[in-house]
């Protein structure tokens, strides 16, 4: 997740080379509240309440296509990151803005406590993410551009095995950020005026390493974007392409086709909405911002990372014909059933 680990405003912030010593301007505060206090709790809490939907359809018997699955790992993964960015960005953004005495322990005590294994998780999160992501891509390619391979080269074994190996691989290569930070005592400048004990996230001395310093930004930058977007660029290119032929040809097409271009279609607009939204985190990857323009950018940049993970369900609904049809299936039998027991309730 692009600047969770600048986020504790008491601590320095690693900008390029320089550090920015942290207490935050109050134009800072503000912006990061407005962003990350008031609108990303909104944003997160509409994104589960679409995510368990997508979950509840998702898992069910008629939804069981190897494309399906990596949907469900998608979904998986989009929750864990909205939670993540909210135990992470908005009691610390409100506890610089508004100051009371438990948001102020959250900050100084529990926060910098939090912050390393939060960070690992939200890492891991959006890698498995941003791979299962390129993953389907290559199913849907396959599935459309080459069909007569597809039966060969897609199956649902081969479908899990894929999605194991992401989250191994995502698991064990975000290690490093274990051993980048703790939490460390504050020097007496830094402590909150009336607080028992106070803590900040401190870099250790593996995290201040050059090793270090290339893994988290210039392979961070490789592994989580620049290979991703590039082959989400080409492959649906690709698909982009042979959906356009397959509509001009539609007369003849089956009603296999038809569903296999729809589900198609679902992913090509998950893929763009996916590359609007982390562009600005890869940005932010590289010294093309200026100081006084950072925190604004970073709120930006955090706020679109977590509405990737909470629009999927809209995209759904809007144009996955075979998802709004089992929604609004489980919404009539829903609807039936509790009609029955209020009309049994009356007799």
């Amino acid at each position: 997740m692009p600047g969770v680990n600048e986020i504790n405003l008491k601590v320095n912030v690693t900008y390029g080379d320089a550090m920015l010593n942290d207490e935050a301007s109050p134009e800072t505060a503000v912006t990061l509240f407005v962003f990350w206090g008031i609108i990303l709790p909104l944003i997160a809490t509409v994104g589960l309440i679409g995510n368990i939907l997508t979950i509840i359809v998702l898992w069910r018997k008629e939804m069981s296509s190897t494309t399906i699955l990596y949907l469900r790992g998608l979904v998986v993964t989009d929750t864990g990151i909205l939670v993540g960015s909210v135990l992470a960005l908005t009691p610390i953004s409100c506890a610089n803005y508004l100051r009371g005495d438990a948001l102020l322990y959250f900050k100084d005590t529990v926060y910098p406590v939090l912050h390393t294994p939060a960070y690992y998780i939200v890492m891991t999160l959006q890698q498995c993410n941003v791979w299962i992501t390129v993953s389907v891509s290559m199913e849907r390619y396959i599935a459309i551009c080459h069909p007569f391979r597809a039966a060969r080269l897609i199956s649902r074994r081969k479908t899990v095995i894929v999605m194991v190996i992401i989250a191994v691989v995502s698991l064990l290569y975000n290690i490093p950020h274990l051993f980048a930070s703790e939490a460390t005592p504050c020097t007496s400048q830094l402590a909150t005026v009336g607080a028992v004990a106070c803590l900040m996230v401190g870099t250790t001395y593996f995290g201040n390493t050059d090793v270090y310093k290339i893994y988290r930004t210039v392979m961070y930058t490789i592994v989580i974007y620049v290979i991703p977007f590039a082959a989400l660029l080409i492959l649906n290119s690709f698909l982009i392409k042979e959906l356009m032929t397959m509509q001009r040809r539609r007369s003849g097409t089956n009603i296999h086709e038809e569903n296999e271009a729809n589900l198609s279609l679902v992913l090509v607009l998950i893929v763009i909405v996916f590359i609007f939204c982390q562009t600005p985190g890869l940005i932010s990857q590289f010294d093309v911002i200026s100081i006084d323009d950072f925190f604004g950018w970073l709120a930006v940049s955090n706020l679109l990372f977590a509405i990737n993970s909470a629009v999927n369900f809209l995209i759904y609904t809007a144009f996955g014909r075979k998802f709004r049809k089992v929604l609004l299936r489980i919404f009539r039998h829903v609807f039936n059933k509790n009609r029955s027991l209020s009309q049994s309730s009356y007799r």
